[in-house]
């Protein structure tokens, strides 16, 4: 916020002039550079390298008295053939005309260097400690990058925790055969696919979600001047946010919309519309903090059939809710959950 007020007026030091009305009324001008911006960091579009060092002049004119300035070794001209990274993001427009926004290369080595550093931290620990730390890492980085053209890194990605789990699994049993191994970390977990190398806890169903399993989902543009912070767009922002596809696996997507997103207890929301993350980070401490402290199967009947009564399907409510239609009963110094 404090870096929104400070930068403030930058895009009309950079010179982008936008159309007042008209029918292309809130599109930047034509010979106008384009900025966008997120906190500090930001991207002026250019139509030609003159352009672009006038435009560098002028904002480093305008931050010096703000008491700022570029950082040199991040700031570069290049042209758009070549490419550039932006947020985790690398932009570049390919010889065949087509702007492609995919993963920087960056931000993969990263997610793949701390993946490797968290098996390597998890070597000793049970299956159960494996899935509670990767799930909602694999989940809060495939959500952050599903909106771009991620295909390919999706099931590159997959590969490597394919090798990484695998890896872990022969360092946790080395007095084992390799077929004992796999039939005991491995299988057909997920119901509703045909995929037998899925690693997972037998015990429990539990599993670890392939990332090219995620349906990639082109983000929406946001319309010209529109704030969330304008009271008069709630309805705008509030519908943008519906349909923001939550990280979950694909069942618990499909009963999110059985039930329109609320509560069949209380009739509320399940999960607040509020902005999205902004990052990788965010939409893992989304999935942890957020989705597995808000919901919870109220009936763990995976198998129900479509004339079942909807008061005996599986369904999805508030943890709160859930606690308050089951109270958990004291006998002695032991705490017994009802169950239904």
């Amino acid at each position: 916020m404090l870096l929104n007020i400070a930068l403030h007026g930058l895009e009309e030091a950079a010179g982008v002039r936008y159309y007042p009305s008209g029918a292309h009324a809130g599109e930047v001008r034509r010979g106008s550079p384009a900025l966008t911006r997120y906190a500090d960091d930001l991207v002026v579009c250019c139509h030609s390298r003159q352009q672009a060092e006038q435009v560098k002049a002028r904002l480093a004119g305008w931050l010096e008295p703000r008491g700022l300035a570029f950082n040199e070794a991040k700031t570069r001209i290049v042209p758009l053939s070549e490419g550039f990274d932006f947020l985790g993001f690398n932009l570049r427009r390919y010889p065949n005309g087509k702007l492609l926004i995919k993963p920087g290369a960056k931000a993969i080595k990263r997610c793949r260097e701390r993946l490797a550093k968290e098996f390597r931290a998890l070597r000793g620990s049970n299956v159960a400690a494996v899935l509670a730390k990767i799930v909602p890492i694999v989940r809060g980085w495939v959500a952050y990058y599903r909106t771009v053209v991620s295909t390919r890194v999706f099931a590159a990605l997959a590969d490597y925790l394919w090798r990484l789990t695998y890896k872990w699994a022969c360092w946790s049993h080395p007095n084992k055969p390799k077929h004992w191994i796999i039939s005991r970390y491995f299988r057909k977990f997920e119901k509703f696919r045909n995929d037998r190398w899925v690693f997972g806890d037998r015990d429990t169903g539990a599993y670890l979600p392939k990332p090219s399993w995620t349906d990639i989902v082109r983000h929406t543009l946001v319309k010209g001047g529109a704030s969330p912070d304008d009271p008069a767009l709630a309805g705008y922002w509030a519908k943008r946010r519906q349909k923001v596809k939550p990280p979950l696996d694909s069942y618990t997507v499909r009963l999110l919309s059985r039930q329109d997103g609320r509560c069949s207890l209380c009739g509320e929301n399940l999960l607040y519309p509020d902005q999205p993350p902004q990052s990788p980070q965010g939409w893992e401490h989304w999935f942890l903090w957020v989705t597995k402290k808000a919901i919870a199967a109220d009936y763990l009947v995976h198998h129900d059939t479509p004339s079942a009564a909807r008061s005996d399907r599986t369904h999805l409510v508030h943890a709160t809710c859930h606690r308050s239609k089951h109270p958990p009963r004291r006998a002695g110094n032991t705490v017994v959950q009802q169950t239904t």
